[in-house]
């Protein structure tokens, strides 16, 4: 379908708004200058401030912003897939809202999708966070490597830009849980790596807490592969063996005279036997869990509000690339829907 915009900018916002001023300007100026006309969607995901107000002023202000709220904390990757949803440009790029992901490399992206990619995603040049933290990022994605059967960048985030048809095969997807980078690397299309310099934090702080992280983790685990079902059979199975062993052992130890003394040998059988059951049950646990959540058939994000919502193309200034309202179009980017919506989760 042919549509008047040219690039969407979609960005998840939670608990930063001090930058989204800045944020703004910058893509604007930075897309100006390549004369592409643009859209900039933010989506307010439930964040502990009044980051609506602000979103809402700049929807007034800025004829390219619109606002998404939903209705809760639903989380980023949600966030995402709700603007996502509602973009319509030909390349919908993703980025973070606190400025570490500069906006100035946006024409990087777009070059390599006008040289033949379907994805451009940014990598980051440098170690964005200490070295613990590190390490285990690392160790995850040679995790999730191994189980996925694919190889999963660590320095890759959500800083990226994607065709129409990309967008139209995310949309696709029937998961409640759809993890943006990982999805990108399930589609299949051809991707390009822009590396990049992560800036610093401007306002706020990650949101991301150790049990968050886990958490995430956990769901692209599942997301990616049923492996991990089999590695609880392997467990059991060496566990098993281990147990077997140990029982050999114990016996010929009885049989020549020197038996083991107290119950040490049944307790350390019965933890290990234990410790194994009870991590396959885990396992298992975490992949009915998604069963039950899929099946209920609850949508994977609920919109509260919209502000900005233009799509003609006379209201769309040939020079600055943001949009000239008229009264009517004005009445129209200030009305918040009346009505929640939501779309399902096969779309």
């Amino acid at each position: 379908m042919h549509t008047t915009i040219d690039v969407t900018v979609v960005i998840p916002v939670f608990g930063s708004t001090a930058s989204l001023d800045e944020l703004v300007a910058r893509i604007t100026e930075t897309l100006n200058q390549v004369s592409l006309k643009h859209e900039v969607i933010f989506v307010e995901d439930g964040g502990p401030i009044d980051n609506w107000s602000h979103i809402s002023e700049l929807a007034l202000h800025h004829g390219a912003v619109q606002g998404l709220r939903l209705s809760r904390n639903f989380g980023q990757q949600e966030a995402i897939a709700a603007g996502i949803a509602e973009a319509s440009g030909d390349v919908v790029i993703v980025m973070d809202c606190d400025l570490q992901d500069p906006p100035e490399c946006i024409p990087r992206l777009l070059h390599a999708i006008e040289n033949g990619a379907d994805i451009a995603i940014g990598t980051r040049a440098v170690e964005p966070a200490g070295a613990l933290r590190n390490a285990a990022n690392h160790l995850y994605y040679w995790f999730l490597s191994k189980l996925s059967g694919y190889q999963v960048d660590p320095q890759q985030g959500t800083f990226s830009a994607v065709r129409r048809k990309v967008v139209d095969a995310y949309l696709s997807l029937g998961d409640l849980d759809r993890p943006y980078r990982l999805v990108l690397d399930w589609l299949g299309f051809d991707v390009a790596r822009v590396q990049f310099e992560r800036q610093g934090r401007t306002d706020g702080k990650s949101t991301y807490s150790l049990i968050r992280l886990i958490r995430f983790a956990l769901s692209g685990v599942v997301f990616q592969s049923t492996r991990l079902l089999y590695g609880s059979i392997v467990a059991g199975i060496v566990t098993s063996a281990t147990a077997f062993g140990l029982g050999l052992y114990f016996i010929i130890r009885a049989f020549s005279g020197n038996p083991p003394e107290g119950w040490a040998s049944s307790i350390v059988i019965t933890l290990m036997l234990g410790g194994v059951i009870l991590m396959a049950i885990g396992v298992m646990g975490v992949y009915l869990g998604k069963v039950f959540e899929q099946t209920r058939g609850r949508p994977m994000y609920i919109v509260r509000d919209r502000i900005g919502q233009v799509r003609d193309q006379e209201a769309f200034n040939e020079q600055s690339g943001q949009c000239t309202d008229s009264p009517q179009h004005q009445a129209t980017r200030s009305q918040p829907t009346e009505s929640l919506s939501a779309p399902s989760t096969s779309s």
